[in-house]
């Protein structure tokens, strides 16, 4: 098949998250032999890695990540125009354009857009010949602004914008979906909250994959200081929101009662008010975006995920997994995971059982060591990409012989 991929952020071997996951599944089809095109949003800080996808893909074509103006942004998020705002921030017609134009010129059999935003160019757009459309919905937009509107904490600023935006945004994102040939989701729970919505969407749940070969690396000594690690895009709200739950809510508990303990933030995004956070406590460090996450997770004791915003699957948490690192996280945050609380992860949604199962897995080695390996062969049995991804060749050439 001659399949085209569109992105909103450059999916690169270095990235984390649903990125990642992008990049593997563009590999994974190469590699069984289709031709795989990609059309994708950089930023001026990754495009050093758009030679290195030249050289795997068919085509790769690239526009700079839209950079609006804080007036206009802000008339948007709370002002309701034709275009939901989340839509609104990733639309260009040059993106349109380029689209058709790929279509057109390769004559792809089917376009994926991976994330519910890109899916607005294949809605509605001018230029874009007969191909056939597939979604790939890593979270439901409606689901994660109504969660903005009850979450205590959220900032009043996030629950007005929501409130102004949720109904358009259903509206919207489901008559997209809605024109689609196809759409995917992560979790049986994801599909299923889409069904709640539109019942009669085509769906179909590809679980993420996740390459044990990239992972496994030779085993290093732990620093003699014991270290918490969380990792994300924090410029994305609930990633932001979970950090700062973390460290106002749960890292005094625990920094109180494990005095050599240190907790670490790795990605790109974060905000001025986590920057303070480690300017005030030396045992808060913010690493911002690197290369590789594997000696981070390699010197990290135990793995977090406080979030509570949002919906989808977390990928970076069935990494850690993979890797044997024990993990600690809020419902929302292993939500479409079978997570055993207590035997392959912690599960916790208040600040004092965050901080006791942090404790838990610092004062037990066994239990630590043991609860990774019992991930372990989780993900394992049930994530390896090669499956996944069998799994996902075979709905796209469903699609394709409609």
């Amino acid at each position: 098949m001659k399949i085209l991929i569109l992105a909103n952020r450059l999916p690169h071997g270095n990235v984390a998250g649903g990125h990642r996951l992008i990049y593997q599944r563009m590999r994974q089809l190469i590699d069984r032999g289709h031709c795989v095109g990609l059309a994708s949003f950089v930023d001026p800080t990754e495009e050093r890695h758009v030679a290195g996808l030249r050289g795997q893909l068919h085509e790769v074509e690239t526009l700079p990540t839209k950079r609006r103006n804080l007036p206009v942004r802000i008339l948007r998020d709370y002002v309701s125009g034709s275009l939901p705002a989340i839509y609104w921030k990733n639309h260009t017609k040059t993106m349109m354009r380029l689209v058709g134009d790929l279509v057109e010129r390769t004559q792809y059999d089917v376009v994926v857009a991976e994330f519910s935003e890109m899916g607005m160019y294949l809605y509605r757009n001018p230029y874009l010949s007969a191909v056939h459309k597939v979604v790939s919905c890593h979270r439901c937009l409606t689901t994660a602004f109504s969660k903005y509107m009850e979450t205590a904490g959220v900032p009043l600023s996030l629950r007005i914008k929501s409130a102004t935006q949720v109904r358009l945004l259903e509206k919207y994102e489901f008559e997209l979906y809605s024109a689609m040939d196809h759409i995917l989701t992560l979790t049986a729970e994801d599909r299923f909250t889409l069904l709640q919505h539109a019942p009669q969407l085509p769906i179909s749940v590809i679980p993420p994959g996740i390459d044990f070969d990239y992972l496994d690396r030779e085993p290093v000594a732990k620093p003699a200081d014991p270290i918490i690690m969380m990792c994300g895009y924090f410029a994305d709200k609930s990633n932001h929101d979970g950090a700062m739950w973390f460290a106002h809510e749960v890292w005094p508990i625990a920094r109180r009662k494990h005095p050599s303990l240190k907790c670490f933030f790795i990605g790109e995004g974060a905000s001025n008010e986590m920057e303070r956070l480690a300017d005030k406590d030396d045992r808060i460090s913010v690493a911002g975006a690197v290369d590789d996450l594997r000696p981070y997770r390699e010197q990290a004791t135990i793995f977090i995920n406080p979030m509570r915003l949002g919906s989808g699957l977390r990928i970076k948490v069935l990494e850690a997994m993979a890797t044997g690192l024990p993990v600690v996280s809020t419902a929302l945050g292993v939500a479409g995971i079978p997570a055993q609380n207590g035997v392959n992860c912690f599960v916790a949604d208040t600040p004092q059982l965050f901080a006791d199962s942090i404790g838990w897995l610092l004062n037990d080695g066994h239990l630590a060591a043991s609860m990774g390996r019992a991930a372990k062969g989780m993900v394992e049995r049930q994530y390896d990409v090669r499956s996944t991804i069998r799994e996902l060749e075979q709905v796209l050439a469903e699609v394709v012989s409609i």
